[in-house]
């Protein structure tokens, strides 16, 4: 079984940084990266290519936000470091690929919760199975005021309970705050 740790922050808090250097301290890591682009969307994508020059050369990289659990059963044990960054951007492209058009009633909110929970499960059960280690970087967005619409505040319910769900799977959980890591687990 491989050892799995959660990082988390807020935004630009350097959470990245820091399980990137965790993990370049492994010779073969494997970055599972979830942010996907919109076409018209080129701040984003820019950030996308700006993450990409930064990672080393020898890393492979998986970029999807489907698929996760399969691909790790199938290819996380050729790894010493699975880093899949990040888990928000994750859940956020489960959210709007299972909300489609549909109006955010609270029962639809609680099936895609459920939805994603059991994607984030099928995600811890692969890193279990898996004898590479499995870093989760994710944002804490639940420290700020409270939203001001449903979906966001729906959202940051379900971001929050699955950093949860998270951290009580993993071996290690580090909040990392202007830069500095502190280990809370």
């Amino acid at each position: 079984m491989g050892e799995m740790i959660l990082v988390t922050g807020g935004a630009r808090s350097g959470k990245s940084n820091f399980a990137e250097k965790e993990a370049s301290k492994a010779s073969s890591v494997l970055y599972v990266a979830t942010g996907i682009a919109f076409p018209d969307d080129t701040e984003f994508q820019a950030r996308i290519k700006k993450h990409q020059r930064s990672r080393p050369e020898n890393w492979d990289t998986f970029e999807a936000f489907q698929g996760i659990p399969v691909y790790l059963g199938k290819h996380a044990d050729r790894y010493e470091v699975v880093l899949l960054d990040c888990v928000t951007m994750l859940v956020t492209n489960l959210f709007f690929d299972l909300l489609k058009e549909q109006e955010l009633t609270n029962q639809l909110a609680d099936e895609i919760e459920t939805k994603i929970q059991s994607v984030i499960q099928e995600i811890l059960y692969a890193g279990e199975k898996s004898t590479a280690k499995l870093i989760f970087v994710t944002n804490e967005i639940g420290l700020g005021v409270v939203p001001e619409n449903k979906m966001t505040r729906i959202f940051r319910d379900i971001i929050g309970r699955v950093n949860q769900q998270i951290a009580l799977q993993t071996d290690e959980v580090y909040f990392v705050v202007s830069g500095i890591p502190k280990r809370w687990k």
